[in-house]
Order: C-alpha cells, then structure tokens, then sequence
C-alpha cells in the first residue's frame, strides 16, 4: 500500500510521527490517542499490547485533566511523569493527545518543544483521516 493510499487510515498520522521521531532522538515511542482513548496511531514495537497502551495513555490524560480542572483550569496543556526507567510526555491536541516515551537521560525540554511543534501537523492529519 502506498502512502496516499494509506490517507484515511492512519497513514498520514504514521508518517508525522515517524518524522517526529527521527527530529527527536530522545523519544522511545510516540502515539496519538483520540478524545475517546482510541490510539489512532503508535510507533510502539512488535508485540506491545496496543489496548493496554491506549488505556493507560488515556487514564493519565484523564487524571491529568481532571487535576487541573480541580485547581480551576480548563485542561492540561501537557504532562510529564518521571520514572526510573524514563519520563512518559503527554501533549493536549484538539481532540486527543500526543504521548511519547523517553529513556531516563533524554533532554525532556526538548522533545516536548519538537511535541508541541508537531501539534499542527498531527492534528492536521487526524482531520484528514476522518477523526476529530
């Protein structure tokens, strides 16, 4: 298949986030989860369970959401949780969320720049793959 056959199925939504991650050298893994906790597209490896992804993606957006509008904002604009192992890096989209994976050494300030740089064109290409 190729990749203007792939438009509408999640082609587009791959290749920004194959370009996202080759900007990026930090990044482990990068997805994008709709509104509805769907994962639209992941560049996670073989053989990672993609529901449990989606899920616990979405869970932290949630709780972050939820956090904030405790504290009288509308949303999170972004998260960052740090573990051992990495940092897990969340950015609000129009309509769901852009998540990454780093290792514990990566310059977080940075892929979160080249994230909320990529906004635009992530959400670009879930509008162009029928989703919202």
């Amino acid at each position: 298949m190729t990749e203007s056959e792939k438009v509408g199925s999640g082609g587009d939504l791959d290749r920004v986030l194959a370009d996202l991650r080759a900007l990026s050298g930090d990044m482990s893994s990068c997805a994008v989860l709709a509104k509805d906790g769907a994962l639209l597209s992941s560049s996670h490896a073989p053989g990672v369970d993609r529901e449990r992804v989606a899920a616990m993606l979405a869970a932290v957006s949630n709780l972050a959401d939820r956090a904030a509008k405790g504290n009288g904002k509308d949303h999170a604009a972004q998260v960052r949780v740090d573990t051992e192992d990495g940092h897990l890096l969340l950015v609000r989209l129009d309509g769901g969320a852009l998540a990454a994976t780093t290792g514990p050494d990566a310059r977080v300030g940075l892929v979160l720049y080249d994230m909320r740089n990529a906004k635009g064109d992530v959400e670009k290409a879930m509008q162009g793959g029928g989703r919202s």
